[in-house]
Formats: C-alpha cells, structure tokens, sequence
C-alpha cells in the first residue's frame, strides 16, 4: 500500500492495549479493503486481536427507510466475510464523537475508514483529539490521495486530469486480505459503554431508521448490496457493455452504463478493485495509457470525475449551499433571479412529477421508483429547477433534497459536485440568456435530438 494513502490523525503513540480497533464507516466491506488490511497488518504486528466497530446515526443526511435496509443489507455480508477471518464486528447507535473513546479505551492503535465530506472531516479532527492513542486514517476508497493529487480545490476536470494521470500506475495499490492471527470473536474485548449496546443486523433490517419521503413506498431497488455482488455486476458490465460504453452511456433507454454507484457510495466496492479488474480483464499494460475508447470513458469517469468531484467537497466546506459556486456563477444567477418566470412549482409538486415537462416528470420518477437517475437526465432535471423556482438558492436546495431522500447514491461528493455543475461549478461561462445568466443551459429538443425522449417520457410516465 502506498504510503501516501495513511494519515496520521494525532500525534499520540500506540499503546499497550487490548486490541485493535477499526471503525468501518465509508469501506462497508470485509475484503478488498485497504484500511481493514492496515488494521489487521497492525494488529498481527501488535500480537492483538482486531475488533471491527460501525455507528449507526438515525438521520444521517436525508437518508430513507430503504437506504438503511440496503447499507444494513451489505452490512451483512461484510459481518460474515469478518467473521471468517476471525474478526468480530459491533454495531452501536449513535454519535461516533461520543462512542468510540470510549471503546478505545484499552485500544492500542484506532483505524479509521472515513471520508471527504464536511461532518466526515469534523469526526476524524475531533476523534484524533479525544481518542487516547494514536489513530491512523487510510483512504481506500480513491484512486490518487485527496492531497496527492491537489492540494486544493481544482477548477475543472481539465486541471485535475493532468495532475492525476501521471500518478494512476503507481496508485493501483492491491488489498491483500490479510487474517488476524488472534480471533476477536466469543470473546468481550470492548468496555461497557453506558447508555449503548451492540445492535443486531437482523433487527435493524426489520426495524431501520431514516426518513420517511412521501413517495417511498413507490420505490423498489433492484441492485442487490454488497461486495461480492457489485464485483460480479461489475465485471459483467465488462463483459457485455464496456465496448460500446462510449456510445451508448448519455442514452437513458439503453443499458450502457455500469450503475457502480449505488455500490460506490456505500463502500460496497472500490474504485481501485474496479479499475484492476478492468486492467486484468481488458489486458491493459498501463491503466494511464488506455487506448481502448470504451475503457478510457469509464475511466475517466471512474477516476477523473468521482476524484473531482471529492476534490470539490474536501476543499470547499460550502460544497452543498450556493457559496460553493465559483463567483462568476454566483454573479450571474443572482442577476437571474431578478427575471420572470413562467411557471413556479413548490417541493411537493417537483416531488410529485407534477410539471407541465414530460421529461422532467419522467426523470424524478425514474428516480423515486427505482433509486436510480440516468446521468444525462440528472443534468437536465437539475437545470430545469432553475428556472421553475423563484431563486437559484432555492433551487440548489430542492435539488439536493430530492436526490439525497430518493437516489441510492446521493449524500455523495458525486451528488454534490453534479448538482452544483447544474449550476456553473467546474464549467465556463456560456451565452447569455434570461434567468440562467451565462450558465450552460439545456432544453427538451436537446434532449430528443441525442435519444428518443418521447419513448423516455413514457417509460415513466406520472400516474
């Protein structure tokens, strides 16, 4: 593993301690996982045995009933792979800041799995401080290093592709799946902590927390959770679909893209087992250097769009609200706000696909009914709000709202950074126009002279 991937949380030393503990939180998986490798490397050096620990929070970010079923749903494959390594795994409601030092306390060394967002970094900062030994924080769920690749926040995919693609084959570090030579399991490592017990997986898929959005009973996921499950779709997308990724991919009414971000978002895969298995399976040399025009899209999506877009929330705490917005956005869209417009819709009727645009309609419901946007059409649906409420702010508000209550892959720098593109982040200034300033515009004819919008529309049709 590369050594820029392990970061130092504190300045604190390793202790004699009990064991060693490692807080799964954005790496839901039992292999494959570099910062589970860290800890158990850690724990066989140490002579201890690894204890695996993840928090549960009841409203975390807008997620509903069926996000926890599904994260709870893939939680329980990584407990059984944990298990047969002879690594026990407790589950525990609550705040992390206030949980784990108290289950540190007769730790040795703390391994974190978190990520780029705000209240991410908020944890690894205050835990570093409170927790009593040293506490170290991989990053196994990116390519290149968030600070590897840039140490700050990137203008667009231009500026940080360069940075990136000279770092890729050396970056393509492997999990070994080492296996703790001392079990955890059968046996009460952890202290009492007051006022919390370990949850059971069962219950928790039958009794989950989050919220409750007006149309979730319409949504049924398909995609079923987990590591071994996302690999395998994976590497059939490889199979059928990744020749003709190119062409087909911005087509909603054809299956041409790999729907890997559901998997993604939950940590139920990583991108670094994605982009070696496509190396393996396509016989490519050099990952930097792919010339296979399906497999180089993918990629750049993959790698250069997803590590952007986590640029984009680790350095800039406004990522989610309109100051994240580059100024010239900001300029321009306030001036927008001060035009008319034709038509303005509340939350509940953008909820409701209650609008005069058929298409719009069809992509919000896509999207309540199967947890899934089609890329193309997220772009267009989030621009379309723009101009159906009365300010740019309001609209970012109910865009981010929206995706995070009903997309599998939503409370996502993926799903942030998109939703701020719509509204001029990582672009350039266009053509002026009313409302929209001289951000990108897109408009129904767009639409139907790339795909057959219409057969769209009707596909997912308001009831």
């Amino acid at each position: 593993m590369h050594r820029a991937r392990i970061h130092e949380c504190n300045r604190k030393e390793e202790q004699p301690g009990r064991y060693i503990l490692y807080w799964m939180q954005a790496s839901i998986r039992g292999r494959s996982n570099l910062a589970l490798d860290y800890a158990v490397e850690a724990a066989n050096r140490r002579g201890l045995p690894l204890i695996t620990v993840f928090c549960i929070q009841d409203n975390y970010l807008s997620a509903s009933q069926i996000h926890y079923k599904y994260l709870f749903a893939g939680l329980t494959e990584a407990q059984q792979n944990l298990t047969e390594k002879g690594i026990a795994l407790y589950l525990y409601k609550g705040d992390p800041i206030q949980i784990l030092p108290l289950l540190a306390q007769h730790a040795a060394l703390v391994v974190l799995d978190t990520g780029y967002l705000r209240h991410q970094r908020i944890w690894r900062t205050n835990l570093g401080s409170r927790l009593p030994c040293r506490t170290i924080w991989v990053e196994s769920n990116i390519i290149i290093p968030v600070e590897t690749a840039s140490i700050k926040e990137e203008w667009s995919a231009f500026t940080l592709r360069r940075k990136i693609i000279p770092l890729l084959d050396d970056f393509l570090d492997r999990a070994t799946d080492e296996i703790p030579r001392y079990s955890s399991l059968n046996t009460d490592f952890l202290p009492h902590v007051p006022d919390h017990f370990s949850l059971n997986l069962p219950n928790l898929l039958k009794y989950p927390p989050g919220t409750c959005p007006k149309r979730m009973a319409e949504q049924t996921i398909t995609d079923i959770p987990g590591h071994q499950i996302a690999l395998q779709r994976f590497s059939d997308f490889l199979t059928a679909r990744i020749d003709t990724y190119e062409s087909d991919r911005n087509n909603p009414l054809l299956n041409g893209t790999s729907r890997m971000s559901g998997a993604l978002h939950f940590g139920f895969i990583s991108p670094l087992e994605m982009a070696l298995t496509l190396q393996q399976e396509l016989g490519l040399h050099r990952i930097s250097a792919c010339n296979h025009p399906g497999a180089a899209a993918y990629l750049e999506e993959l790698i250069v769009r997803r590590e952007l877009a986590i640029n984009f929330c680790y350095y800039n705490n406004a990522y989610d609200t309109p100051a994240g917005l580059p100024s010239w956005a900001i300029q321009t869209l306030t001036e927008g706000n001060l035009h008319p417009r034709r038509q303005i819709y509340n939350l509940e009727s953008l909820e409701m696909a209650q609008t005069d645009d058929p298409y719009w309609n069809a992509a919000q419901n896509q999207m309540v009914r199967t947890g899934y946007m089609h890329g193309y059409m997220r772009m267009y649906w989030g621009k379309q709000l723009i101009a159906w409420t009365g300010d740019y702010e309001t609209a970012m508000k109910f865009a981010i709202l929206l995706n995070d209550q009903y997309s599998l892959d939503g409370r996502d720098p993926n799903g942030y950074a998109g939703i701020a593109w719509c509204f001029g982040k990582h672009d350039r200034p266009w053509q002026g126009r009313p409302i929209y300033g001289t951000v990108r515009y897109m408009n129904a004819a767009g639409l139907r002279r790339k795909f057959d919008a219409n057969a769209y529309a009707q596909a997912y049709v308001s009831l």
